[in-house]
């Protein structure tokens, strides 16, 4: 088990138990994580970190139960999305109630961005262009590994995908990424990768 996944495991153990310590450094390591995730469902920042710090309270308040849980790491991600849903689903609803009213709001707030800073401002307004037009599911399974890092079984479990399908997407969305950025370049990145290292060897360019 990877060095990462087993302090996770280690730490759900030592909260179960009561460890204020061991939550608070659980809580240090994901919570950025967790609300970069949870904003990509709600696009609501303030939604989201509701969310998030919601989650991190039932895990105190019912750190007893957490003993059933086999992979700490997927339930966190699962439990945010399932929350975001939950509250996706609220939200269309109370729309569709208050519709024919004038003076209701849209609860679609612009998408807050999240790259990290590189050093070539333009070549990152182009990256963070393309991955906002990249589909919905495509952009999510991006952005969990490249920014959160997770594996690709990781991921699967925590969308309920298949594996392959995972990395399919996120072969499609490397791609797009770089036919976005051939022009700035000036050379399209895929074409310096070796064909049977193309998805790795792309990857590692946006990493």
């Amino acid at each position: 088990m990877p060095e990462e996944k087993l302090k996770v495991v280690l730490l759900f153990k030592e909260i179960q138990e009561g460890n204020k310590a061991a939550f608070d450094e659980l809580f240090f390591l994901y919570h950025n994580k967790l609300l970069s995730f949870a904003v990509q469902y709600t696009k609501q920042q303030e939604s989201a970190e509701e969310i998030t710090s919601e989650l991190f309270v039932k895990l105190w308040l019912k750190r007893i139960e957490l003993s059933k849980v086999i992979n700490p790491e997927v339930y966190l991600y699962v439990s945010i999305k399932n929350a975001c849903l939950n509250l996706i689903r609220y939200e269309r609803k109370r729309y569709l109630l208050f519709a024919a009213w004038p003076d209701e709001q849209s609860f679609q707030e612009p998408l807050d961005k999240n790259f990290k800073e590189m050093d070539d401002k333009e070549l990152a307004r182009l990256l963070d262009l393309a991955v906002e037009k990249l589909p919905e599911q495509r952009r999510l399974i991006f952005r969990l590994i490249k920014e959160q890092g997770l594996k690709t079984n990781a991921v699967a479990e925590i969308l309920g995908i298949s594996i392959r399908t995972v990395e399919n997407q996120l072969y499609k969305a490397v791609k797009t990424l770089a036919d976005a950025i051939s022009g700035y370049l000036g050379y399209h990145p895929q074409a310096k990768i070796f064909k049977k290292q193309s998805l790795s060897g792309l990857l590692m360019f946006f990493l």
